[in-house]
């Protein structure tokens, strides 16, 4: 074999390291907490020696940092940013109709991204626990993830509530509506084990019809996508 294609060999397995560990921090940290988590059980888990998570990340900080990053990188594929929402609340007419459409492809987009892949559940958990017990990576994640995400909730409540009562309905009623995602991800395994449901998997429409309905009673907007 060639250096050359030594070389790429080598390449491949330091990066198919550097996602298991990704993969098992981002498991570990989320059930643990950052301060739960240990070096050498970083290394057990991920069936690597403690040299392997210095050299990729420089240790468990350099690994939390990278995860959170990866999730940053996630929102750009699975939360619509705020100029598409106002695009979106432009091009359509001030009827309830056209908004409650606005509103299930916002709903649809946030479902099909978080609800479908079962990889995102860690990182949903590690932005819960961010949010009720910060570490010095918070204002990384408020700046490029809570913010720009919530900028947008409140943009398509303030363009689509029936009743918007100003900027504090606007932002709290987004929360409302991004939490009532993530609660579906966290809790999808009791969820799942009460409806008598494997997974999500072949349900999501299903899913998706109910919490659009919902969400759009919530909104004041005609609720047509109960089944």
């Amino acid at each position: 074999m060639s250096s050359k294609g030594r070389k790429s060999l080598r390449q491949a397995q330091g990066e198919e390291t550097r996602a298991t560990l990704l993969r098992t921090g981002a498991r570990l940290f989320a059930q643990n907490g950052y301060n739960g988590v240990s070096m050498r059980t970083l290394a057990a888990e991920a069936g690597v020696n403690l040299a392997t998570v210095s050299y990729h990340f420089g240790g468990k900080s350099g690994l939390y940092e990278a995860i959170i990053r990866e999730i940053v990188i996630v929102r750009d594929q699975i939360f619509p940013p705020l100029e598409e929402v106002e695009a979106r609340l432009a091009d359509a007419d001030a009827t309830p109709e056209a908004r409650g459409e606005v509103v299930d492809w916002f709903m649809g987009t946030i479902m099909d991204g978080l609800l479908g892949p079962t990889d995102y559940v860690w990182g949903t958990v590690i932005i819960s626990r961010e949010l009720v017990h910060p570490t010095e990576l918070y204002p990384k994640l408020e700046a490029a993830f809570f913010n720009p995400n919530l900028d947008a909730l409140a943009a398509l409540v303030r363009g689509t509530a029936a009743h918007c009562l100003g900027e504090t309905d606007a932002i709290i009623t987004g929360h409302l509506i991004i939490n009532t995602v993530i609660k579906l991800l966290e809790g999808q395994f009791l969820l799942c084990k009460r409806l008598g449901w494997a997974s999500y998997e072949g349900h999501i429409e299903a899913i998706e019809a109910i919490v659009k309905t919902r969400i759009r009673g919530l909104l004041g907007l005609p609720m047509e996508n109960m089944q």
